[in-house]
């Protein structure tokens, strides 16, 4: 009980560090997203997704992921994994889409227990994000940047008596930070998002998760901004 407390205060605080902003502009979106993992052997695997994020309700543009890598898990408890994503995010003020290219590479540390399931995460991102003008649609020219995000999971199962049902809760946070002078942000805090949701297993290798998140940004120019969402999330394991 006194670990669940504890999990449950940092990701609270984590989550919270938005709070502290003086401007905010809010918002809301709708977040739908698919994680797959295609086992290749014991070791190795192709861990993808896709994510699109629309703004203030279904009609509206947003921004839309494509991410996937090979995964190399030596043990039990941690892998690594190198991949690639390309993302368009729309401009409301240039009335376009931007691109946006990364090369990233993380590590995952799993810490299993019968009370809980918990995930660390550390990402480092190489970004290259196209620049344009209001008057054309073609790329001018790109600026370059790297940014180090951690990522918090803790999945709580839930129990009747002493079976495990096919539902869980989970707490999220994953923290944004752009290091080593990035041309595209010059912030060190980029962005946080704070995760609550509801889980349900069709499956053991499926699984799907409805919840809110609280998402920070602070821009390179403008106000910081907090936007409310609502996460829809498909995760699916299978082997080749």
């Amino acid at each position: 009980m006194r670990t669940k407390i504890c999990l449950l205060a940092l990701c609270l605080l984590m989550g919270g560090l938005q709070l502290s902003a003086q401007e905010l502009t809010q918002g809301y979106s709708h977040w739908y997203t698919y994680f797959g993992t295609a086992q290749i052997n014991q070791k190795w695997a192709i861990a993808y997704d896709f994510q699109a994020r629309i703004r203030d309700g279904i009609s509206a543009k947003g921004q839309i992921l494509s991410r996937a890598g090979l995964q190399y898990t030596p043990g039990k408890n941690a892998s690594y994994l190198l991949g690639y994503s390309f993302i368009t995010t729309y401009s409301d003020g240039a009335d376009q889409y931007f691109p946006e290219h990364r090369i990233y590479q993380q590590f995952i540390y799993k810490n299993n227990t019968r009370t809980f399931n918990m995930t660390h995460r550390v990402r480092f991102e190489e970004r290259w994000v196209g620049a344009k003008t209001v008057s054309s649609k073609d790329v001018q020219y790109w600026k370059y940047g790297h940014r180090l995000r951690y990522f918090n999971r803790t999945q709580f199962p839930i129990r009747k008596g002493e079976k495990t049902t096919p539902f869980y809760f989970a707490l999220q946070n994953e923290f944004f930070m752009n290091v080593f002078n990035s041309e595209i942000n010059d912030k060190f805090v980029d962005q946080n998002r704070f995760l609550i949701a509801q889980g349900y297993a069709l499956k053991p290798n499926l699984k799907v998760e409805a919840g809110y998140m609280n998402h920070f940004v602070q821009p390179a120019t403008g106000n910081n901004s907090m936007t409310h969402i609502l996460h829809l999330a498909v995760f699916h394991n299978f082997d080749l």
